[in-house]
């Protein structure tokens, strides 16, 4: 592992870095670094460097990264607040998983599943904020970002799940925290329906997707998700340009979103995910089998103003869990791009109260419209 004095002291440096070599090509340049805690290549990938490599490359039983992908394992990126995330490729059942991790591996876990159009990326300042207190694991889920996509990899929920389950096993992960978002939250509801699971999650924080009550209206369009063309047009513009998002997201950083949401084969992979779904099937689904196995503590954290997404949907969800609570906040969709600190700190309530503070049933939590700065 990185000393974490190391990291920080290297913060400064490497923002500085970063804002350097941003002409670079995505060729390895030659430029080699040594340290008494730390070996690393200096090089970077075109707009978006990523300049240190870490020595503990063993850490996992790492796979080859799948084609059309830039990263290599260890490689650590700078994510903001003095923390650095390293990039890791490990193969589960037959499909090799990208995912990145910050702060110290001998910490309780807490596991990040993203939605769409988003990627492991989407939560980097999350994991900025937690990482001096957990070990953070962001994955790429099958089908996004710099994880495995290739035709006959199976992409829907269920298989997903059991893949992840297969990951988490394979590098040692026994007991997490776990937080989701939106088509995050759908994995997470098939992998606690596996069974023993619900003995393995320490708590949940569930963010932006239906529960026990019928999806409002609008509604997004699972038919033309489910078709690579509509994949492949300007999804991540557009959904972080629209009524989704109560903050103006900067263009660097829609750029940097959008480029996690274009590795080739996305489209395709990602239209097949909304392949055989619905809002009904869903719900059914967790109904019947994921609310019944959520022993967990969990919030249910939801912003007010998601145009589809109402607050009255998810008054009565707590009263279906043995130890839940609702959480509005004066959000959007995107409550972890809008405010980063506010998840970080509810998560953090969460996973070190396991709601013992907070007995009641639903809350309010304001938010700070104001997008921090890297």
């Amino acid at each position: 592992m990185v000393s974490i004095s190391f990291v920080k002291s290297l913060a400064i440096l490497t923002a500085f870095m970063v804002l350097a070599s941003c002409e670079t090509t995505a060729e390895t340049q030659n430029s080699e670094h040594s340290d008494a805690d730390i070996t690393w290549t200096q090089y970077s990938y075109a707009p978006y460097p990523l300049p240190y490599f870490v020595d503990d490359v063993d850490r996992y039983d790492t796979a080859t990264p799948p084609a059309n992908t830039v990263n290599r394992n260890g490689e650590l990126e700078y994510i903001g607040d003095g923390v650095f995330a390293a990039h890791w490729f490990v193969e589960s059942n037959g499909a090799v998983w990208h995912f990145v991790t910050a702060g110290d591996i001998g910490k309780d876990v807490v596991l990040m599943l993203h939605g769409h159009p988003d990627t492991w990326y989407a939560y980097s300042k999350v994991m900025s904020h937690l990482a001096d207190d957990y070990y953070v694991i962001a994955v790429d889920t099958l089908g996004y970002g710099q994880s495995d996509k290739r035709p006959e990899i199976d992409v829907s929920y269920s298989a997903v799940a059991r893949s992840l389950t297969s990951l988490l096993d394979s590098i040692g992960v026994t007991k997490f925290n776990l937080i989701s978002h939106d088509r995050g939250s759908i994995i997470s509801d098939h992998l606690i329906a596996q069974d023993r699971m619900n003995d393995r999650i320490l708590a949940f924080l569930r963010m932006q997707q239906s529960f026990d009550k019928p999806h409002g209206y609008p509604r997004p369009a699972h038919a033309d998700m489910a078709r690579e063309e509509w994949q492949a047009g300007n999804v991540v513009r557009g959904i972080y340009q629209s009524p989704y998002v109560s903050v103006e997201v900067p263009e660097s950083e829609i750029a940097r979103l959008e480029w996690e949401f274009k590795f080739p084969g996305t489209a395709a992979a990602a239209a097949r995910t909304f392949e055989g779904t619905s809002f009904e099937i869903e719900r059914a689904f967790r109904i019947e089998n994921t609310i019944p196995n959520m022993t967990m503590p969990v919030v249910i954290l939801q912003g007010i103003r998601d145009p589809g997404q109402r607050p009255e949907e998810y008054f009565r969800s707590a009263d279906l869990l043995p130890n839940g609570r609702v959480i509005l906040v004066d959000a959007n969709h995107f409550i972890h791009t809008e405010d980063p600190g506010l998840v970080a700190r509810v998560a953090k309530e969460l996973f070190e109260t396991h709601n013992r503070q907070r007995p009641d049933k639903v809350s309010s939590e304001p938010v700070n419209f104001i997008y921090p700065e890297r």
